[in-house]
């Protein structure tokens, strides 16, 4: 199965460069708007043209929420705000992801590979997540995402290390300093949120069975992660 990621787009219409027949999996990594060099009717094509894209492939396209985007989903509420927030665009972001809600997700899964959009810290997993997993999820990825329909307070909880109140970041959260340092043990994450400074980052020297790649790196350089899962 061959996989594409996309990073944090930030209102750029650079996926457009991608071949949907190229690939069987299209993931968007989340965080499609808040920009310093789009206009708002730049950000809101962009993503209305991203909504297009999963109607027209709704298998292969995988949207994941990112923080900015939950910041307008709950409406501008303070505790999911982000810096770069649009006031001018609240009501109008607000009303395109509440009305396409079902096109997005928390997290996604494919065997031993996890994508969502900031990452797993390992311990937050063990406190927050394990004993919330009911036998009929299939995997971590289901768990996630219906505990991001009920609104599970822990997926949201931001760090120190970025001025919140909690000790690990939730998966809309944690930086990298806490994935790369605490990740989560025999998987393979695919995680946005913190920039990288030049290009794809992988992190994989915690063994054979655990990584992190980190895909924001489009301010940076205009790559995306390809990966063949067989």
């Amino acid at each position: 199965m061959n996989i594409i990621t996309i990073g944090d787009l930030h209102g750029s219409p650079v996926w457009k460069k991608i071949q949907p027949g190229d690939w069987d999996r299209m993931v968007f990594i989340g965080d499609y708007v808040d920009s310093f060099e789009y206009s708002d009717d730049e950000i809101t094509q962009n993503l209305l043209e991203i909504l297009d894209l999963k109607n027209a492939f709704p298998d292969k396209v995988i949207l994941l929420w990112g923080n900015h985007d939950l910041a307008y989903f709950y409406g501008g509420h303070p505790r999911h705000y982000c810096s770069g927030f649009r006031k001018s665009m609240r009501y109008s972001l607000y009303s395109l992801f509440t009305s396409n809600a079902k096109l997005f997700s928390a997290a996604f899964q494919i065997d031993g590979y996890l994508w969502t959009h900031a990452g797993i810290v390992g311990d937050w997993y063990e406190y927050n997540i394990r004993d919330e997993a009911k036998t009929e999820d299939v995997n971590i990825a289901a768990t996630l995402n219906r505990l991001f329909l009920d609104y599970y307070e822990p997926l949201f909880q931001v760090s120190w290390i970025r001025g919140g109140m909690h000790q690990f970041g939730g998966i809309f959260w944690a930086h990298n300093f806490e994935t790369k340092d605490n990740p989560l043990p025999g998987y393979h994450q695919i995680v946005g949120h913190t920039k990288t400074r030049s290009g794809i980052l992988v992190e994989n020297h915690y063994g054979n069975n655990t990584s992190i790649t980190y895909v924001d790196c489009l301010d940076s350089s205009e790559e995306f992660y390809k990966l063949i899962v067989e």
